[in-house]
């Protein structure tokens, strides 16, 4: 109820006698009509005329209503004189064209009523549509919506706020038949009709982002990027269209399309970048996704690494002048040269190991171009990144090539240990897991190594076990508690060979076991760490114990000496001490 008391509020009788005389004078006037014959239209064509007269009086003396009121109903009169008795859509097109003339030049004179513009547009829409029945479908055609599109939009930016609103919205069918119709000639049509309808999309796509500007119709038009984005999108349809002649020129259009996203990127600034920077980036993307598509169904792969080369190039170039656009030139560079560098393998360009080796130096540079980007950035990379080094391994497990494999999991595991330690400098979050999958990587390149050299020994697989878990403990090992750092990688390095000496016959090993155990004790109690000394300890004893248990007595006589050994070392470090051999067990972290 509140609505109709708002809207009633705003009407007044004034206004209401203006509508139904209005109303009433056009059915008194074209009643005769019925009659037929050229003197009923000259009749409504006067009665035309007089109304526009007398509301031309009535503008000049400030009667805004009765001047809008007569305008409209001069209009309609004229309109409705200019019936020939065929149907209104497929009747001549010169009458409704020549009343649009007059109604055009009626406002020039009379600028203050809206309805003669708004006449003539619509009358001048009514002529368009009935000339287009006559055109040949193709080029034709679609010029000629295209025409009425561009007319519409140039009527929104020289219109007041209601024209060019009206004018707006009417205008919209025209375009999107007429762009529809330019990018459907662009791709099937032959090498004018096709050019000539992929220059009128464009230009199309040029005036809706024009009349974006236009502050009367800024809000039918969505958000801020809806236009600047359709355009582009159009546009780049049209022009990958005529692009589309074979692969040769589809790398041609994909490649224009990556420099025209990457100048505007780089050149745009102010109002400008905001306006026609998503139209270069949308624009550019259609051409590079068009051109993927294609190559990619005519199975071009050395057309399509080479479109993949040459879009990784102004990413590198991007990553290298422009720091806040590393984020996203870093990844797009790594992405674009591993695809390249895998479809080169059915192009006959790069076998499957040299791929592997070239994805891998890939990762490390994706690894590298990353510690440079803010905390929260970096993940982008390190993502595009990792999918190159698993897609090497894969290669590498495919071919069976193991020394290769080895070498590779060496490369990628050094290279993620270094970046989590560069990392870890600034406190990162992805510093400890890093780590951690850099050791692992190791661990596994020894692994690898160690089963194709054939090797049997236990120690070949525990010790690269325990110096990847003492890898994965990083910096902890020099400033963190001992047992947490130390702790895990002494035990596997320990335990299964202090195990295998005892249960095994055999000499060196035991001999070796001690060696290490009495070196750990003393390391540890000079560098004043408690975990090395109390495994390298226990590691004795158990052994000693283990071995008198089997009664082995040359390893028992080894064993005894060790002992001696270490008896006599601590006596003389506590008479003469020296560095961290003086202090106590409980004080060592």
């Amino acid at each position: 109820m509140g609505r109709v008391a708002d809207l009633s509020s705003r009407v007044r009788p004034p206004q209401v006698l203006l509508a139904v005389g209005a109303v009433l004078l056009v059915a008194g006037v074209a009643a005769p009509l019925g009659e037929g014959g050229p003197a009923a239209r000259a009749w409504l064509l006067t009665a035309a005329v007089a109304a526009g007269a007398v509301s031309a009086r009535a503008s000049g003396a400030g009667l805004r209503g009765t001047r809008e009121t007569l305008a409209a109903t001069a209009v309609v009169l004229a309109a409705v004189g200019l019936d020939d008795g065929g149907p209104l859509l497929g009747g001549s097109p010169w009458g409704p064209a020549l009343l649009a003339l007059v109604l055009a030049g009626v406002a020039r004179l009379q600028p203050r009523p809206v309805a003669w513009p708004l006449g003539a547009w619509v009358v001048g829409q009514l002529a368009a549509v009935r000339a287009l029945a006559d055109v040949l479908p193709g080029v034709p055609r679609t010029s000629a919506l295209l025409a009425v599109a561009v007319a519409g939009l140039t009527v929104v930016l020289g219109a007041r706020r209601t024209l060019a609103r009206i004018a707006l919205v009417t205008t919209v069918p025209w375009w999107v038949l007429g762009v529809a119709g330019g990018i459907g000639i662009a791709w099937t049509g032959d090498g004018s009709a096709s050019g000539a309808s992929a220059a009128l999309t464009v230009a199309a796509a040029a005036g809706l982002l024009v009349v974006r500007l236009e502050p009367a119709v800024s809000t039918l038009l969505g958000p801020p990027r809806a236009v600047p984005v359709l355009a582009g999108l159009v546009s780049g349809a049209a022009v990958a269209g005529v692009l589309s002649g074979g692969p040769g020129s589809e790398v041609a259009a994909g490649y224009a399309g990556v420099l025209l996203a990457a100048a505007a990127a780089a050149v745009l600034d102010g109002w400008r970048r905001g306006l026609l920077l998503p139209v270069a980036l949308v624009a550019g993307t259609t051409l590079l996704v068009c051109a993927l598509v294609q190559l990619t169904a005519a199975a071009a792969w050395r057309e399509l690494a080479l479109l993949l080369l040459l879009t990784a190039v102004p990413a590198v170039a991007v990553a290298r002048w422009r720091r806040e656009d590393r984020p996203a030139a870093v990844p797009t560079a790594v992405g674009c040269t591993a695809a390249a560098v895998l479809l080169g393998i059915p192009a006959g360009l790069v076998g499957s190991t040299a791929a592997a080796g070239l994805l891998t130096a890939l990762y490390v540079a994706a690894l590298a171009g990353s510690t440079g980007m803010a905390a929260g950035t970096r993940r982008p990379a390190t993502a595009v990144g990792a999918v190159a080094a698993a897609a090497a391994l894969a290669l590498l497990l495919a071919g069976g090539t193991w020394p290769q494999l080895a070498t590779a999991l060496a490369v990628q595991g050094a290279a993620t240990w270094a970046w989590a330690l560069v990392l870890g400098r600034r406190s990162a979050p992805e510093a400890a897991p890093g780590r951690a999958i850099g050791a692992a990587w190791l661990v596994l390149a020894a692994w690898v190594t160690a089963a194709e050299a054939g090797g049997t020994v236990l120690e070949a697989y525990t010790l690269p076990a325990a110096a990847g878990l003492l890898l994965t403990a990083g910096p902890e090992l020099a400033r963190g508690a001992s047992w947490p750092a130390w702790g895990p990688g002494l035990l596997v390095a320990a335990a299964p060979s202090t195990v295998l000496s005892v249960v095994q016959p055999g000499v060196e090993r035991p001999l070796l076991v001690l060696a290490v155990a009495a070196g750990a004790m003393v390391g540890g109690a000079a560098a004043g760490i408690r975990t090395p000394l109390l495994v390298g300890a226990g590691t004795a004893v158990a052994l000693a114990a283990g071995l008198a248990v089997t009664s082995l007595p040359l390893p028992l006589a080894g064993a005894l000496l060790a002992g001696v050994g270490l008896l006599a070392l601590g006596a003389r470090r506590e008479l003469r001490p020296v560095g961290g051999f003086a202090a106590r067990v409980a004080d060592m972290r």
